[in-house]
């Protein structure tokens, strides 16, 4: 409860005195941008990966914000970067932040691990470390393939069904179908997908 409290009184404090670096809402976005873009593949590989821990992923958010608002520091000092630019830096930073922090700091427990692995068969060269241990046999079933056509394809629904209900609430009836329709194609593909993965 402590450690909620002084949370909360920290990013007040911190959201706060953001107001003086943000003058324009396109300087908002880009932050959450910029730390996005540093995280992005650290959400991504924590599941092909077991060597990525909680620990990591605190490392990229820090790394990944700290860069995002050293570059804003920078912009208002006059040394500008491009967005790009930005962005490209921000993730190797934070790439190898979080990487040191998988070699470096705290592993994991291996029967928390091991627990996990043989309840959710996560798959990959990145758990074959953890396989080897485990007392269930490899999952026949593993396709890296597949399972990236789904993930591709569920982004693809997600993004599809919310600008879908934006178009329709502007009224923009031909985008609304369009994108209706590429929801429900890729809706159905990840049914397909799930079916042929968790058989």
């Amino acid at each position: 409860m402590r450690a909620g409290r002084c949370a909360t009184v920290l990013l007040f404090v911190g959201s706060s005195s953001m107001v003086f670096l943000l003058s324009t809402a396109k300087d908002s976005f880009n932050l959450l941008l910029q730390v996005g873009a540093g995280t992005g593949l650290l959400y991504l590989l924590r599941w092909f990966w077991w060597r990525i821990t909680a620990w990591c992923e605190i490392v990229a958010m820090i790394s990944s914000f700290g860069v995002a608002i050293v570059f804003l520091i920078l912009s208002k000092s006059g040394v500008v970067f491009g967005f790009s630019e930005q962005l490209l830096i921000g993730i190797a930073i934070t790439t190898v932040s979080w990487i040191a922090a998988a070699f470096l700091g705290p592993q994991t427990d291996p029967a928390v691990l091991l627990k996990f692995y043989e309840k959710t068969r996560p798959f990959g060269p990145g758990w074959r470390h953890i396989q080897a241990m485990a007392s269930v046999a490899e999952v026949e079933s593993d396709n890296i393939p597949l399972a990236l056509t789904g993930w591709t394809m569920g982004v693809t629904m997600i993004w599809s069904a919310l600008f879908t209900v934006g178009n329709v609430l502007y009224g923009r009836t031909t985008y609304a179908l369009i994108l209706g329709g590429i929801f429900a194609i890729s809706g159905f593909i990840v049914i397909q997908v799930v079916r042929r993965l968790w058989k």
